[in-house]
């Protein structure tokens, strides 16, 4: 594989987590948890893509909890509540996280460009020598 499709591979695998990211913690926003540490439920720990350059050129990306601590939320109603009626909510953004997901999406197309044009930069050269 030539290093350029390689990097754009890796640029693509990169949009691939960004997606799955995004999405968990879209799917999960409201996944409340007990104050408590250890409590049950626990609340959902924000996902986030951790990324690193590769020597080879490209990126590699990974998945890892985030750091952000968990948000004070009031309902009464929760089992888990304690005595004043809060519980933990995630820290999850639906504005950045809807951010995210269009950076993927672009982050996706531009890499496909760059491959469809690496195949016809090898189409043409292969067609000049025939």
């Amino acid at each position: 594989m030539s290093p350029v499709r390689a990097i754009a591979l890796s640029g693509i695998n990169t949009a691939t987590r960004r997606l799955e990211t995004s999405a968990s913690n879209i799917a999960n926003y409201r996944s409340n948890g007990a104050l408590a540490e250890g409590g049950e439920p626990a609340v959902y720990a924000p996902l986030e893509v951790q990324l690193a350059a590769q020597a080879s050129g490209g990126v590699s990306a990974s998945i890892a909890p985030s750091a952000r601590a968990a948000l004070l939320a009031y309902d009464p109603q929760a089992s888990f509540a304690d005595a004043r009626g809060y519980v933990a909510a995630p820290d999850v953004d639906l504005v950045r996280e809807t951010m995210e997901l269009a950076m993927a999406s672009y982050e996706l197309a531009a890499n496909l460009a760059v491959i469809r044009t690496a195949d016809d930069m090898t189409r043409a050269v292969l067609d000049a020598w025939i």
